[in-house]
């Protein structure tokens, strides 16, 4: 893994304490200016404003104790990359939805522990699955991620609050903190630019302030909050009803999906040389935040998503260090016991927010394009991708006529994200049918050329739309394997080598297939003193070259016939 070159600090890199402090407060600020959501959640479900404090606190902590774990990767749990999660919109419609079918809500912030669930069974068949839940699938849960932030963003510039404001004055200290904010990210070039977002909010802070655009209802809010306090668990109680599982499983399952986008974009971000998304580490991130969410059951708080603007505020910062989760953790636990904190996030003005918002959405929409578009799309892909963004584009317009057409359907139709997802992935697992592709090919032995073997290769991988690296990798391989055999290892009365390729999304096969002995394979390389002494050590250097090509290379006699077996996974 190598280090990017926009970044000062690398997943690995230990910064100096002032600028992990500083990198963990700009972190702990961009999630804090997200406790509008749990505001949205309590004004939904008709909760007054201590509760929604003490509600505050508990999603707070639990997001505290998921970044923890998240940056140790222990025990098969957490990811062991920075990447904490943020309060989001879309869990609204699940509680929303059980509130409708009657559940208290002690019942309802029970059934979060449902959602953890389904992200824990995700993240033990994402390998299996992976053919399904692609690196452009988790690319468009990212872009939905990112295209909902730059909404809220948008919405909370535009829609300029009346009484307390002047409109002139609310659009030009959203324009003054997106202007600071574009500046520092592309004309600063020192570590001053690791605090850009620190700084953006602070400036913007400081013009609302003298503008007199600060809200007095919030000022007066941070005045009477208490210092420190430490709520009554569980908020509401638990209580367990069946009638909304069906939507909080779907949630899980679409929070998961995001996750594993979000945490491909942190794969990304730390390795310059990334061609592949690491699922082993996604499915214990994914784990981690089915554990997180299992507690927020316990304590009664709000669900929270993968959080695709934060990894995109650190690699904008370009502090990705792993450590930075430890001290943004430390700071969620810590300020989740002080009211008086969140109430000095809730003055922030919706200007400087929908400011900071909206220069973040930026990076995480570009983010899941680049997921999407670093795969050659074939034909089933174009369809199923296709579909989810017009699903994207056209659903919330059609959503209440929809309901209205079909209500029985609101169990899976309460989220125009969690629609829009399945339908993709139901897509992708219909195109399954007769994805295998194969391809066969002789070649004279001794006579075949290196032109001759690549290009067989590479035109079936271009074909499938398999990665470019892999069809290389496989090509050379396939003509070392050739040029072994067809030296003295291959029946002089049956000089033909057959050459099979499959593809089938998840595997790149080359078999190669002739009449006569077995490959010479070989775990380590001839010495050079070996080489001299034998010239005929020649043929181990090859077999040991093919071996390394290969991950997973398999020599078997089917019938009369010896199989040299190359998979190259994709």
């Amino acid at each position: 893994m190598r280090k990017p070159d926009g970044l000062v600090y690398g997943v690995n890199d230990l910064p100096p304490a002032r600028v992990a402090l500083l990198a963990s407060l700009q972190q702990v600020a961009f999630l804090a200016a997200l406790l509008g959501v749990p505001g949205l959640a309590a004004m939904r479900l008709g909760l007054d404003t201590q509760i929604f404090l003490s509600l505050t606190a508990t999603t707070l902590f639990c997001a505290g104790v998921v970044c923890i774990i998240q940056g140790f990767g222990r025990f098969g749990l957490g990811a062991g990359l920075f990447y904490p999660l943020q309060c989001t919109t879309a869990a609204i419609p699940a509680l929303i939805y059980a509130s409708d079918e009657g559940l208290s809500l002690a019942q309802n912030f029970t059934m979060v522990g449902v959602l953890g669930l389904s992200q824990i069974l995700f993240s033990f068949i994402i390998y299996r699955l992976r053919g399904i839940f692609t690196v452009e699938v988790a690319g468009l849960a990212v872009f939905l991620i990112g295209v909902g932030l730059g909404q809220q963003g948008l919405v909370l510039i535009l829609d300029v609050p009346t009484g307390h404001t002047n409109a002139v004055m609310h659009l030009g200290t959203a324009a003054f903190t997106l202007a600071t904010l574009i500046i520092l990210h592309v004309y600063v070039r020192h570590r001053m630019r690791l605090f850009t977002n620190l700084i953006g909010l602070a400036a913007g802070l400081t013009v609302s302030a003298i503008l007199g655009q600060l809200d007095p209802a919030d000022v007066a809010q941070f005045k009477a909050a208490a210092w420190v306090n430490f709520p009554s668990l569980p908020l509401f109680g638990w209580s367990f009803d069946t009638g909304a599982i069906t939507a909080f499983a779907v949630t899980g399952f679409v929070f998961a999906l995001t996750s594993m986008g979000v945490q491909t974009i942190a794969q990304r971000n730390n390795d310059k040389d990334w061609k592949a998304p690491d699922l082993v580490s996604i499915g214990k991130g994914i784990r981690a935040e089915g554990v997180m969410h299992m507690l927020a059951a316990a304590l009664n708080a709000l669900p929270m998503v993968a959080s695709g603007g934060a990894v995109a505020l650190a690699a904008a910062s370009g502090c990705t260090a792993r450590t930075l989760a430890f001290w943004t953790g430390g700071l969620l636990i810590l300020f989740s016991l002080l009211p008086k904190f969140m109430g000095f996030w809730f003055m922030m003005p919706d200007s400087v927010t929908g400011a900071l918002f909206l220069f973040l959405a930026t990076f995480t929409t570009v983010n899941g394009l680049q997921l999407v578009a670093s795969r050659v799309l074939d034909a089933r892909k174009v369809v199923a991708i296709g579909m989810g963004f017009v699903t994207a584009i056209s659903y919330e317009p059609l959503r209440h006529l929809l309901e209205g057409r079909a209500p029985e359907l609101r169990i899976v139709t309460f989220s125009s994200f969690a629609v829009t997802i399945l339908v993709t992935v139901t897509l992708l697992a219909l195109f399954r049918i007769g994805v295998t592709r194969r391809g066969v090919r002789q070649f004279p032995a001794g006579q075949a050329s290196h032109d001759e073997v690549a290009t067989f290769i590479e035109a079936e991988g271009g074909r499938w739309g398999a990665r470019v690296d892999v069809v290389q990798r496989g090509a050379f391989a396939a003509w070392q394997a050739i040029d072994l055999i067809g030296r003295d290892l291959v029946d002089a009365e049956k000089p033909t080598i057959e050459v099979a390729t499959s593809y089938n999304d998840l595997v790149f096969d080359i078999i190669l297939r002739y009449e006569g002995i077995a490959p010479p394979l070989a775990n380590r390389p001839p010495t050079a003193e070996e080489l001299l002494d034998d010239p005929n050590r020649a043929a181990q250097l090859t077999g040991y070259l093919i071996s390394k090509l290969t991950p997973d290379l398999r020599v078997q006699r089917v019938h009369h016939r010896w199989e040299l077996h190359l998979r190259l996974p994709v």
